[in-house]
């Protein structure tokens, strides 16, 4: 199977993908929901995986970044020749990197759609995956910047960054004070936010965002110091912007 970018070795064409998600299907399979660099989001089947013994045992786990050679059936495309490209082991024993990790799955897995081609995201995903796992520690804050840096480059990917510059009501230029109204999705002018119900001010949480998005090096974005409860504002700031936008209202970075 020839695709375009794909990686081949021995006439095998070998793509590379992250697990995102991965079920049980029928009584030995499981059915992989992967982002794929080369196929965007598709779902795979992984044959057999469920029996013991399985050659595939072991390469559908999700939060893994895998290579593997597709193969069409007519119901399904097959995984097969898997390699593990990185099992991101550290992030899988982690508890709060984990959940940030999974984070950034779970808004590719709702929001991307099936078969559509993706590269700038998926490079955007893996490196933030690795450099998470990366990390010595259970750092919650370090895990934070990276989930707010993907998740503003997505949004930016899909077209819906925050405009800092101009009122998202009235379009006049924005006089630095930050108010985040998450009815219209966007920031607003004081005289705008008057008598808007979800309007509020968003000062730090604005500022920050701001930084991070200006910031192309993720490495010098985890090593700034910013303060628990601004991250955390800024973290639900673009967690509002995202159901504001995009309709989805994402979970798992809150179960931490």
């Amino acid at each position: 199977m020839n695709n375009p970018g794909a990686k081949e070795e021995n006439n095998i064409y070998y793509d590379e993908c992250v697990i995102l998600k991965s079920s049980p299907y029928g009584e030995s399979d499981r059915l992989v929901t992967v982002f794929s660099k080369n196929l965007g989001k598709k779902n795979l089947l992984a044959k057999g995986a469920c029996k013991p013994g399985s050659k595939l045992c072991g390469f559908t786990d999700s939060l893994s970044v895998l290579n593997y050679a597709p193969k069409a059936t007519r119901t399904f495309t097959l995984i097969t020749q898997p390699k593990i490209v990185s099992p991101l082991f550290h992030i899988k024993e982690m508890g709060a990197s984990f959940y940030k990790a999974y984070a950034m799955c779970e808004l590719v897995s709702r929001a991307a759609e099936f078969d559509n081609k993706m590269p700038e995201i998926y490079d955007a995903l893996k490196n933030s995956l690795i450099i998470m796992d990366l990390m010595t520690s259970d750092d919650e804050a370090a895990s934070e910047k990276v989930l707010i840096k993907f998740e503003l480059f997505f949004l930016e990917y899909a077209g819906f960054s925050l405009n800092f510059e101009n009122c998202c009501h009235c379009g006049k230029t924005l006089s630095g004070e930050f108010i985040y109204d998450s009815g219209a999705g966007g920031i607003t002018c004081a005289r705008c936010a008057l008598g808007r119900r979800e309007a509020e001010v968003a000062q730090d949480a604005a500022g920050l965002i701001k930084k991070i998005t200006k910031e192309t090096d993720l490495k010098k974005i985890i090593g700034e110091n910013y303060s628990i409860n601004t991250l955390g504002a800024a973290l639900a700031l673009v967690k509002k912007h995202i159901k504001a936008n995009l309709n989805i209202v994402l979970t798992s970075a809150d179960i931490a």
